[in-house]
């Protein structure tokens, strides 16, 4: 029961609870567009100067999805050992990078914490998470050769059963428990991130690029029916039948 809930619930619940959250920060945003700003404010002084946590993060979540949705093709570049290393390193060495950054952040977030109680309750959380996370996976990499090539054939089955509603928890099961308190912790960092103040940055953000994205096709859509609109006017039969008087 437990390992059914850790790896076959457990994911779905860690999705809807961040969905949930995201959705009532969105709500909150806009009913106090006057505190939103403050809310930049205090992401950018605890998030905002972490560049390397920013850049590295990037580059980890980028190498997940790769193996994620081009399993076949990482096989591909790692069926050559050189390839292969260089992979392997840099994944290593972004990890490492991202350790480092979360250790600035914690100094900052140590050094001049504000804010009310929840709110610092939830970053520390969020941070917690964040480095069991970071931990895990690099000590996954250090202890386990060509992480890459064993995620592909386990993890990447796993989040695709997790899509079909039928967790195949069994890949997850025959793991090291390194590898589980990863999965793990990364849904339970998920789950955690509405409550922080990364949230209103994201809504922000996809929204921004949401507008980006609509504006156009809603430009093209707009031109695309005026002549539409001239043909059926056009068209009409009440002009020929009913014409108006001069």
């Amino acid at each position: 029961m437990k390992t059914a809930f850790l790896f076959q619930i457990w994911p779905y619940v860690a999705v809807v609870l961040f969905i949930t959250g995201m959705a009532i920060r969105y709500l909150t945003i806009r009913e106090q567009t006057g505190v939103k700003h403050s809310w930049r404010f205090d992401t950018f002084d605890l998030f905002g100067s972490a560049r390397l946590l920013q850049f590295s993060l990037f580059l980890l979540v980028l190498g997940h999805l790769a193996g994620l949705l081009f399993p076949q093709r990482i096989l591909l570049w790692n069926s050559i050992p050189s390839r292969l290393y260089a992979f392997e390193a840099l994944a290593f060495a972004a990890g490492l990078a991202a350790l480092v950054g979360w250790a600035r952040v914690i100094w900052q977030h140590r050094a001049g914490s504000d804010g009310s109680i929840r709110r610092q309750t939830s970053n520390v959380v969020f941070l917690s998470l964040l480095f069991t996370v970071l931990l895990s996976g690099s000590l996954t990499a250090i202890l386990f050769r060509w992480g890459s090539s064993r995620g592909v054939f386990t993890l990447t089955p796993y989040v695709a059963s997790l899509f079909r509603g039928q967790p195949a928890v069994r890949l997850v099961t025959g793991m090291p428990f390194l590898v589980r308190l990863h999965i793990f912790s990364a849904f339970a960092t998920l789950a955690a991130l509405p409550a922080t103040r990364l949230a209103p940055v994201l809504i922000i953000g996809l929204s921004r690029g949401l507008r980006l994205i609509l504006t156009p096709l809603h430009s093209l859509a707009t031109s695309a029916s005026k002549p539409v609109e001239v043909v059926a006017r056009r068209l009409n039969p009440a002009i020929w039948l009913w014409p108006e008087d001069d």
